[in-house]
């Protein structure tokens, strides 16, 4: 008998009306800014790629930008949108249930609702960026794909580059955003489980439901601090090794309801597969989330390998010039992979060879 496959490919239909639903979010997010009337979209090129971002005045004079996301097809919809007139807000329901109809995965309801509240106090236009499985699972929509394993979670996490951080990230930080307030409007018993100092916490557990978390990250500092101050976002955030390689390059992508959709920042997909490897590594083989981050680093490894060699080369190159510990870490992770995957370890580590 075979290996379970990783991932079943979505019907044609599903992969459009997920990306007209993409180009649907991205606009109406747009227009309920009031910069939308002024804003104009500007570019940015960063690491070799180019990022849209809105670009306006406050009333105060300040100028802002917030983040929209990679040049192309979804950016070109707010340009026309400009001169045409933007969509009904209620064709973006319509559109989430024509895509869920067609095959697309749906966010749970608790997550979704989590996730869209804190949309919509800016976390995302503020530079944060939605990370782990439920970054895996939008992934798989965007990709056009449902996975087969590794998606159950009740975690949520979200990273952010923090204040005074050094790597250099398409997302801006110049919005503020209220997480903290955002987390406790929702009243679902969520408390402050990490950090706590100057009104701050990292962690957030539901009363209710002890198992559900909601981590805030960041990418570490010097001199082992435990938490980072971000007053600008209402909360403390974690610092975690090797988190700068995962939010490098942002990406978007929508999370769905049965009737509604968000728009959130992702990983770049082939990043996320790779620093799934090292997660995996630095967690041990005893953790029980072990063999569930190296089922979704194996499952967008094979993605790639089939539809998008070039872009896991790049992302393994960038990987492995950060030293020969992180190659290390991510072999070592492999090794660990179920014999029934073998082939397509053999098959990645060929791959990357070619181009070393």
């Amino acid at each position: 008998m075979g290996a379970i496959p990783l991932y079943r490919e979505l019907h044609a239909a599903a992969q459009t009306a997920y990306a007209e639903l993409c180009e649907l979010v991205q606009v109406a997010e747009t227009v309920r800014s009031p910069a939308f009337v002024t804003g104009t979209v500007a570019y940015k090129t960063i690491k070799g790629a180019r990022y849209a971002y809105w670009a306006f005045k406050e009333l105060d004079g300040r100028k802002r930008e917030y983040y929209l996301g990679p040049e192309g097809p979804a950016i070109a919809a707010i340009e026309r949108a400009r001169a045409q007139g933007a969509p009904a807000l209620d064709a973006v329901a319509r559109q989430a249930g024509a895509a869920l109809a067609q095959g697309c995965i749906a966010t749970p309801p608790k997550h979704f609702r989590i996730v869209k509240r804190l949309s919509e106090y800016q976390l995302f236009r503020a530079g944060g960026l939605l990370v782990g499985t439920h970054a895996f699972l939008a992934l798989g929509n965007q990709l056009g794909v449902a996975w087969g394993s590794g998606t159950r979670t009740l975690d949520l996490d979200f990273a952010h580059a923090g204040p005074g951080g050094n790597v250099a990230v398409a997302l801006p930080a110049d919005l503020q955003a209220n997480a903290h307030d955002a987390i406790t409007s929702l009243e679902h018993g969520f408390l402050p489980s990490l950090g706590g100092s100057k009104g701050m916490a990292s962690l957030y557990v539901s009363e209710r439901e002890p198992e559900l978390r909601i981590d805030f990250l960041t990418v570490p500092r010097r001199g082992g601090r435990t938490e980072v101050h971000a007053p600008d976002l209402g909360v403390a955030l974690s610092p975690l090794k090797f988190l700068d390689y995962l939010i490098e390059r942002p990406g978007q992508a929508v999370l769905l309801d049965r009737a509604d959709a968000v728009l959130v920042n992702l990983p770049d997909p082939a990043r996320y597969g790779l620093h799934k490897l090292i997660v995996a590594h630095e967690r041990g083989a005893r953790h029980p989330k072990h063999g569930k981050d190296i089922a979704q680093a194996l499952a967008l490894i094979d993605w790639h390998l089939q539809r998008a060699p070039h872009l896991l080369t790049d992302a393994w190159t960038e990987l492995a010039a950060r030293g020969a510990g992180w190659v290390k870490r991510a072999r070592s992770s492999l090794a660990l992979a179920p014999a029934a995957r073998r082939a397509l370890v053999l098959q990645f580590e060929a791959a990357m060879k070619l181009r070393r």
